[in-house]
């Protein structure tokens, strides 16, 4: 299983997302997706990771989707102006 969650701050340009995962050396993929769901960059993860920090960030709204196996994880960031 795969926990995600946003650490605050939230602060323009940086994202830090905490990760938990009960797998261990997991090959995995985080999508960092825009507002009409294009995906606008890609993050290679080996789980267990802790964090993922998502840097030069634009003010805006995105969704972040987590692939792992056939779990798929996704959550809402909101970058403020």
């Amino acid at each position: 299983m795969l926990n995600v969650s946003i650490l605050p701050p939230v602060v323009r340009k940086t994202v830090t997302v905490k990760l938990n995962s009960s797998r261990q050396s997991r090959v995995s993929t985080a999508f960092l997706l825009g507002r009409g769901g294009e995906q606008l960059r890609s993050y290679p993860l080996l789980l267990p990771v802790n964090e993922l920090t998502l840097d030069g960030i634009s003010a805006g709204e995105y969704t972040l989707r987590i692939e792992c196996g056939n779990e798929v994880i996704t959550t809402q960031i909101i970058i403020p102006q």
